[in-house]
């Protein structure tokens, strides 16, 4: 069933039983908030590549194994259990224990002494952060009805660029001054270094913002599939969750593997960007992570939202696959710019063609969530975001920093090549994606199309 000409689904129309638009904002605001954290705490290593290098001794290669490898391991294990629980328990009381999890793991990261306990910190900042994606998700489409669940979700999605480029900003300043001071003397703790004085003053807020997450509503759960006998179950088995995925795989797979190869883009060149503009511009760690850290959050910020205009543009026109169709077009777009914003040769060039490449690089992560969201059954929506968070963060996460570095180790031999390795990660991973976009069209049609008449007894097309 289909609303003409947008093709919504019809499921989705009603907006009874939604809480009063406050409790709901007030929800999205702090859920917001939470991402945002999420991203200041796991981005802001991107600015200490030098002096933990100096600490341990470490080559780009294992750093990025630091960065991304040691991160995502544990976030993508954990994840699925932690979609499996939002749906069946309490949605808020699993993203407040998350934040404070995660908050106490990135304190300990800067009480490191050694590089392996830096690691399994690191790996306890990606347990906890697996844990707040899956419950938000199904919050926020509970929340919101349809005519404004779109933009809700972008405005949750914001904080990817924002907590991004304020970990650049505010995590090089505090970097600096702690420099300045020369490192800190803590009771107990004993003396500190800058970049571990650094990582305990961004997670030390987080404790605050778990205790607010309680505050929030838990609203009723809706586009609950049937089974068989038409009776609605809240908790379906993985197995029928798998079973669910891969009858409609051509959808999903193209929706997850394109993501994935986004995210080894997106994560690659946010990861190492600001390393570059030291390296290859002499920009100091502060001066590097303003540059870009404005970029990132400014064309991220704006990014993000035009996604679901572009999207909003797309249905008026009567595309049912609206949605991975804007996808597919701004993919293709950041490929120019991409490449050839870290070839530019000056900094004003460099910081011209980067801002463009951030802005469209960044559009499909509203739409792409809400995308599988709403041909999703409601007590599915946990397991299939752990899923989708297993796919892209073992891609994104664990993959895209260490190709990158292993571009710049190993194909090209110079730590001063960072440029080309950051050309050479846009060059590829943006048009594959397109092409798997592009796939997915007439599947997600269909998809599209049963959203709200789901029949968990029938194999799909």
């Amino acid at each position: 069933m289909m609303d003409a000409p947008t093709g919504r689904p019809a499921a989705f129309d009603s907006e009874s039983d939604f809480p009063p638009s406050s409790t709901a904002f007030y929800t999205l605001f702090l859920l917001f908030m939470a991402y945002v954290f999420s991203f200041v705490d796991r981005s802001v290593l991107s600015l200490l590549v030098g002096p933990i290098r100096e600490e341990f001794g470490l080559s780009d290669f294992e750093f990025s194994l630091l960065h991304g490898a040691a991160f995502a391991s544990l976030y993508c294990v954990v994840s699925i259990p932690l979609g499996v629980l939002a749906d069946r328990v309490s949605r808020r009381r699993i993203v407040a224990v998350s934040v404070l999890f995660w908050s106490l793991m990135t304190c300990l990261c800067g009480l490191a002494r050694t590089a392996p306990q830096l690691v399994v910190a690191r790996m306890g900042v990606g347990a906890g952060e697996a844990g707040l994606t899956p419950p938000a998700y199904s919050i926020i489409l509970d929340s919101f009805p349809p005519r404004s669940v779109g933009f809700a979700m972008a405005f949750y999605k914001l904080g990817v660029m924002v907590g991004g480029g304020l970990a650049l900003i505010v995590g090089g300043a505090l970097f600096d001054y702690f420099v300045e001071l020369g490192g800190i003397e803590l009771p107990i703790l004993g003396r500190l270094a800058p970049w571990q004085a650094t990582f305990l003053s961004i997670g030390a807020p987080g404790f605050i913002l778990a205790g607010l997450l309680i505050s929030i509503h838990e609203p009723t759960r809706k586009g609950v599939a049937r089974s068989e006998d038409q009776t609605e179950s809240t908790a379906l088995p993985m197995k029928t969750v798998v079973r669910f995925l891969w009858e409609r795989r051509r959808t999903y797979g193209s929706l997850f593997l394109g993501s994935s190869l986004l995210a080894v883009a997106g994560f690659g060149t946010t990861a190492w960007y600001p390393e570059f503009l030291v390296r290859s511009y002499g920009l100091s760690k502060a001066d590097a992570g303003a540059a870009y850290g404005t970029i990132y959050l400014v064309g991220g910020m704006l990014g993000v939202f035009a996604g679901p205009l572009l999207v909003r543009v797309l249905e008026r026109r009567g595309y049912a696959d609206a949605n991975v169709r804007a996808i597919l077009i701004t993919s293709l777009a950041t490929v120019i710019p991409g490449t050839l914003a870290p070839l530019a040769g000056s900094l004003t060039m460099t910081l011209a063609l980067a801002a463009p490449a951030t802005f469209l690089g960044s559009t499909y992560l509203g739409v792409m969530a809400l995308s599988f969201q709403q041909i999703t059954p409601n007590q599915m929506r946990g397991q299939t975001t752990a899923v989708y968070i297993l796919v892209t963060s073992i891609a994104g996460m664990a993959f895209g920093t260490s190709i990158l570095a292993a571009f710049t180790d190993f194909v090209f031999g110079d730590d001063g090549a960072l440029n080309l390795s950051l050309a050479t990660l846009s060059a590829i991973f943006y048009p594959m994606a397109s092409l798997l976009f592009w796939f997915c069209l007439p599947a997600y049609r269909e998809s599209v199309r049963e959203a709200g008449n789901w029949d968990l007894g029938r194999t799909a097309k």
